[in-house]
């Protein structure tokens, strides 16, 4: 049995030895070449709990709490070992703090690993594919992976999105652990366990989908299971199923292309172009959930702009619906405790 707490809690340990694994930031960036490169990779952790003093001298107030700890471990040598850091130029706090680490570098404030950005256009016309076509060509030469390569890159990402939508229809509890394997499987490569994992069997709960921000950790999911309830999805980047549905390239169409659109037809960031209101109330149908609960932290400003028309699409399907704007990161004010009422006067 996978411990999944042992992989959160070193989740750099997994290849001790090895000096050519790859780390990267933020959302939307194309796992293909990332697993057609044969390296160690992973979203660099964060810790919800450690202090920062470091990184609080150099970043502004609108850097969420993630992107603050990473900086802090940055400094703190947390990863020297890693040869190259990928940063998303599609995720808003991942670009900032991409420019911020490259002036430290360059000022001698920090060392460690090469940077590089990945560019993905998601303005809906051909050229902005074109150019993200090239980005993932870009990121592949700059990782060391030949064109040739990314079929196989593509085979094995098909492989890994089927293991983790099947975890994911297995769930009907249990939130807190799954919020664990969400997370392992993003601060790890999980093609190489991910079918180790066994999901135990467990009375199903009223559902709850949880949309908006990433959580810190595990304690909103505790939240909910405090009234009897559970998370049994989430909608935000990182969630477990945010590499979408199997890619199946066009007839004639580049492996580059391909990968590009599947990235630009599953982002669900501030940036991306969708109804956001129809795409949480068909989530919501789609996973059964009962109820719904909008967490969105204070610095992901550009998601509260959404927020009216989410509300309005979760009333018109008659989804019970809990909205938590401006929300603390750590959640360490009553948001837990809101969550525990709402849950329990919904499902009582």
């Amino acid at each position: 049995m996978i411990d999944l707490q042992a992989r959160l809690s070193r989740p750099l340990a997994t290849h001790p030895g090895r000096g050519d694994a790859i780390g990267f930031v933020g959302t939307d960036l194309p796992i293909e070449v990332l697993l057609a490169s044969g390296r160690p990779f992973g979203h660099l952790p964060w810790r919800a709990s450690g202090p920062t003093p470091w990184a609080d001298r150099w970043l502004e107030s609108g850097f969420p709490g993630w992107a603050r700890s990473i900086l802090e471990q940055w400094h703190a040598g947390a990863f020297d070992g890693l040869a190259t850091v990928v940063f998303s130029r599609a995720d808003d706090a991942s670009q900032r703090l991409y420019y911020y680490v490259r002036e430290l570098q360059r000022r001698g404030q920090l060392r460690g690993p090469a940077l590089q950005i990945f560019d993905l256009a998601l303005v809906p016309r051909a050229s902005s594919l074109a150019h993200s076509a090239t980005a993932v060509l870009d990121l592949a030469r700059a990782l060391d992976v030949s064109g040739e390569s990314l079929p196989a890159g593509i085979a094995r990402a098909n492989t890994l999105r089927e293991s983790l939508q099947r975890l994911q229809q297995q769930r009907v509890s249990q939130g807190p652990w799954f919020e664990w394997l969400t997370r392992s499987a993003l601060w790890n490569d999980p093609a190489e366990w991910i079918d180790e994992i066994i999901v135990s069997t467990a009375a199903s709960a009223p559902r709850v989908l949880l949309a908006g921000s990433v959580p810190p950790d595990e304690r909103l999911h505790r939240a909910v299971e405090d009234a009897g309830a559970a998370i049994i999805a989430e909608a935000h980047g990182h969630a477990l199923g945010r590499l979408g549905p199997v890619l199946r390239p066009a007839p004639a169409e580049s492996p580059e292309r391909a990968i590009a659109r599947q990235l630009r037809a599953v982002c669900v960031g501030p940036r991306a172009f969708l109804d956001r209101g129809a795409w949480l109330a068909t989530l919501a149908s789609e996973t059964r959930a009962a109820a719904v609960i909008l967490w969105l932290t204070r610095e992901d400003e550009a998601l509260a702009w959404h927020l009216p028309a989410l509300r309005q699409a979760l009333a018109a399907a008659q989804v019970p619906t809990l909205a938590l704007p401006a929300a603390r990161w750590l959640a360490d004010d009553d948001t837990c405790a809101r969550i525990t009422t709402f849950c329990k006067e919904t499902f009582r």
